[in-house]
């Protein structure tokens, strides 16, 4: 994550990259049925493969008539973003870092009742008071928040404010494939001024100076993942 936010709103994460695998819907099926999850994506962690018990992805936004196109959009900028944690509520509280609020900052007692505004200062990298689960800058969720009337930093309110950051940035054109399933390099080129892990056409970062990215087929891999998963579950 950036030191500033540019004028429409920068977030961007350093928390490593994981490699994704591959698979084909019919065989996802059966890989991934509603009793069991994704393999676990977060930080640069060795992937786990999720066990029955492991709950499904909580879909906040479900009452907005978000697409699951849209859906799993979202959830792929956690993914790049290094705070997937299995789609778990712990993902939303993750700081730049990869801590959580309430590990790194004493004293608080609800993580989601405001951005922290918590500045984590590196020896060996940048410092930055990136947070949640699309690592927000502070002006850029005070911004958002605000023109939204969001007065806390609950998980259903941090995937409104990025939802809001997405729109504002796709085409419509890009916006129709997204809601219908089709992620492009395109889609992903004009997010990457928004998410410094997402890339360019170049295949790097917009913002340059070594910005671990996530790559074209590791985004486009676990973006059809997670749309198959939210086809299943919603029988759409």
């Amino acid at each position: 994550m950036g030191l500033c936010a540019p004028p429409r709103g920068l977030v961007l994460s350093f928390l490593g990259t994981v490699a994704l695998t591959s698979t084909s819907p019919s065989a996802f099926a059966q890989a991934f049925p509603l009793s069991r999850t994704l393999t676990a994506l977060h930080h640069s962690q060795p992937a786990m493969v999720a066990n029955a018990a492991t709950p499904l992805p909580a879909r906040y936004l479900h009452n907005t008539n978000t697409s699951n196109g849209m859906e799993a959009l979202l959830r792929t900028i956690r993914f790049a973003e290094g705070t997937w944690r299995d789609g778990t509520e712990a993902g939303y509280q993750m700081i730049y870092g990869g801590r959580l609020i309430s590990e790194e900052i004493p004293g608080v007692s609800d993580p989601f009742s405001k951005h922290p505004e918590y500045v984590v200062r590196k020896q060996t990298s940048l410092n930055s008071s990136a947070a949640g689960a699309y690592q927000f800058m502070p002006a850029t969720w005070n911004r958002v928040a605000g023109r939204l009337n969001i007065d806390d930093f609950s998980p259903l309110h941090q995937d409104q404010v990025a939802l809001w950051l997405v729109r504002n940035r796709l085409s419509d054109a890009e916006e129709d494939n997204v809601n219908r399933g089709i992620l492009t390099r395109e889609a992903l080129h004009q997010l990457a001024p928004e998410w410094a892990s997402l890339p360019t056409y170049s295949g790097g970062s917009y913002y340059g100076y070594g910005q671990s990215v996530k790559s074209w087929s590791q985004l486009k891999n676990f973006y059809d993942q997670q749309l198959e998963l939210l086809r299943i579950q919603t029988g759409a």
